[in-house]
């Protein structure tokens, strides 16, 4: 069948795997290594020396991770340390970098850059769904060039669970599943005490490539890492954790709490991680999406699943601002629905509302 987002296929060590993303999305890696760039300028260079410690970070805890970049760098053509710029959001960002950040910015005096992402999700268990199954609902809000970046990355690496991801470039992981049981959804945050780390995009990966929700759940609270996007960590046998994080701090919420659903969107709900937020201008956009999916989660409580995730995802209310999400600087690139407990992913590219829902699924 015709797939409206490419599949990468991959097998072998973590290089290996690494190198068979960089030749098979080496158009869009280029095209987005070009891309950062012309944005960044002269201010590149500085930015890769500001890299290096968190460089230094990722190789002590996570090797296989950067063994993974160097052989997509390697595939690409691309210099390794650019490439792992790319995953450092905690420096290209202003508003990752949040307001104490003790590393400079190159650009500082020059205006906050604009938010380019946002995310909508829904999550349920028993017995909030109506067939006893693991329903994940997520909508992922980007730049409107990412569009043409997208892929569906299967991971084969020797030692861990194969993971089906839906990657930007191929290599950067967005949301995903493993054959293990293990989910992994949630939204961009940003908090004001980023520090020199392990990048949250990479953190990404190792959570994935975890077999149990324990494993997975220790990995998104690693004590290394820089900052923290709110990781919706999943398991097949019906436990949904919320990890609202920051560099330095965290707030759980288990679904088991709220009748078997949860919901988030951009910005923080925990009582304890309010003193974190940096990305105020934002809380309102990010709030009218975030009381739609409180709304799905209660008003379908008990018959939650495919129809009803899909549903959301498509939902208007409140627009422009909705979350299906047509204007601004960030748009809905893709949706998807997991059913986990199945392992099965559909995925729309672009505005879910305009394109249909194609199967994905773990071998």
């Amino acid at each position: 069948m015709s797939y409206p987002i490419p599949i990468i296929e991959t097998r072998g060590t973590h290089y290996q795997v690494g190198q068979q993303i960089g030749i098979a999305a080496r158009d869009a890696l280029r095209a987005m290594y070009a891309e950062s760039l012309a944005e960044y300028g002269d201010k590149w260079k500085p930015l890769l020396a500001l890299s290096k410690p968190f460089l230094d970070k990722t190789i002590e805890h996570f090797p296989k991770v950067v063994q993974e970049l160097q052989g997509c760098a390697a595939g690409v053509g691309i210099p390794f340390d650019d490439l792992f710029l790319m995953s450092v959001e905690e420096l290209l960002y202003e508003e990752v970098r949040g307001e104490t950040s003790p590393h400079p910015s190159p650009w500082k005096g020059e205006g906050e850059r604009e938010r380019k992402k946002g995310c909508s999700d829904l999550a349920a268990a028993p017995p909030a769904t109506r067939d006893g199954h693991v329903w994940l609902a997520h909508n992922n809000d980007l730049g409107k060039s990412a569009y043409d970046y997208l892929f569906v990355t299967r991971f084969r690496a020797e030692g861990e669970p194969e993971i089906l991801a839906v990657t930007v470039g191929g290599i950067f992981i967005s949301v995903g599943l493993n054959n293990a049981g293990i989910a992994l959804t949630g939204n961009q945050l940003n908090a004001n005490d980023s520090r020199v780390g392990v990048p949250r995009l990479l953190l990404v990966r190792d959570i994935l490539a975890q077999r149990n929700l324990e494993s997975a759940l220790a990995s998104a609270l690693h004590n290394e890492r820089a900052s923290s996007y709110n990781n919706i960590i999943s398991s097949s046998d019906g436990r949904i954790v919320n990890v609202e994080g920051s560099a330095t701090s965290a707030a759980l919420t288990w679904s088991e709490e709220h009748g078997g659903t949860l919901a988030h969107t951009n910005h923080y709900l925990a009582e304890n991680m309010l003193p974190f937020e940096s990305d105020h201008q934002n809380i309102a956009t990010s709030a009218t999406r975030c009381e739609r999916a409180f709304d799905y989660a209660n008003k379908y409580h008990g018959s939650i699943d495919y129809e009803i995730c899909a549903r959301f995802v498509r939902d208007h209310v409140y627009e422009p601002w909705s979350v299906c999400k047509h204007a601004g600087q960030s748009v809905t690139v893709f949706s998807t629905l997991i059913d986990l407990t199945e392992q099965k992913m559909w995925l729309a590219r672009g505005n879910p509302c305009q394109n249909e829902f194609a199967p994905y699924a773990l071998t």
